[in-house]
């Protein structure tokens, strides 16, 4: 272990340390304190004279920080040095100040450890402003997270307008036919069953004739009520296909089930009592409804579905209307 000797005449060491600009506190084996330069005493706003032979912990150290600052001195008298810690020193007024120590062990001539040298650097200011920078840096951190959540939300929320019908809020033809495709791939993959179901309002010309565009309109956003409260599972897709047309695809859903939620459906809309004095086949308004249901086959695509639904529908409407007609389309395998 090597220490640097101070002499018994220490009158040139001090001086020395008077000098330079950091803040240097000696303190003998005890603890105590021997050496207090000026530094030390405008940075505390105490004389040397009134801190010599008193400990640190008694003036300037935090009480929760005193049981640290006295086992690194501990650690220092046992020879573990140079040290080197972060703490804050208490001024007379009571002012804090983050004091960044350097410290080492001084020996007498004989090379024993007599004293502990602190010299230490006040980071106070700089620490404020490397904290100022870092909060800063959050702030901008953080707003650059919430303008991307609010980009990713607008996107979303562009992207549905570009998929939903505006007056009924349903998912408009161009998400339809997306969907569609995707469900056929599905099904086909899975070997499952698909139905798709179209209805149409019945004489709804003569609605608009009657009562308006605007009373026609309400009575498209009614219906499409009716509907979102009929299918209701996570995989149904309803959709408004065009004019007095509404689509639903049916995920999984057999032939016999298809026919039966179409004809609930039929019913709903009929007992929503929707006064309709133009039609020539009821005093309400009632729907004509075609579905198709397929285990899918490598043959079968969107346009043949649509087609097949649509020609129930047809056959529904040559019927007399307000009316259920079902198609299903085998396997070719």
């Amino acid at each position: 272990m090597m220490c640097s000797k101070l002499s018994n005449d220490n009158r040139l060491a001090s001086a020395i340390l008077e000098t330079i600009g950091a803040v240097v506190c000696v303190m003998n084996m005890e603890g105590k304190i021997v050496l207090f330069n000026q530094a030390c005493q405008s940075l505390t706003g105490y004389t040397e004279k009134e801190v010599l032979n008193r400990y640190p912990w008694e003036l300037f150290i935090l009480p929760e920080e005193v049981e640290r600052v006295k086992e690194v001195f501990k650690h220092l008298m046992l020879g573990h040095f140079p040290n080197n810690h972060v703490n804050y020193w208490l001024t007379r007024s009571g002012e804090k100040r983050l004091i960044s120590w350097s410290n080492t062990a001084l020996g007498d001539e004989s090379g024993n450890l007599a004293y502990v040298i602190a010299t230490g650097i006040d980071i106070t200011e700089q620490r404020a402003a490397e904290n100022q920078v870092a909060q800063q840096q959050k702030n901008l951190e953080n707003l650059v997270a919430h303008r991307t959540a609010e980009l990713h939300e607008a996107n979303q929320k562009l992207e549905m307008l570009a998929y939903q019908d505006a007056l009924t809020g349903l998912y408009n033809r161009r998400y339809f036919n997306n969907a569609l495709e995707n469900e056929i791939h599905r099904a086909r993959r899975n070997r499952n069953p698909l139905s798709l179901l179209i209805c149409d309002v019945d004489h709804f010309k003569n609605y608009n004739d009657h009562y308006g565009h605007v009373a026609g309109d309400k009575c498209l956003q009614q219906i499409s009520m009716v509907l979102a409260r009929h299918f209701q599972r996570a995989s149904d897709l309803i959709a408004r296909y065009g004019g007095e047309e509404f689509c639903v695809i049916l995920p999984g859903v057999q032939a016999n089930e298809a026919q039966l939620l179409s004809e609930q459906l039929r019913q709903a809309v009929f007992q929503e009592k929707l006064e309709h004095k133009a039609s020539p086949i009821a005093d309400r308004i009632t729907i004509s409804i075609g579905i198709v249901t397929c285990i899918v086959d490598e043959d079968f695509s969107a346009e043949v579905l649509i087609r097949e639904a649509d020609k129930a529908l047809y056959k529904a409407k040559n019927d007399g209307r307000n009316r259920v007609v079902a198609a299903v389309l085998g396997s070719k395998k």
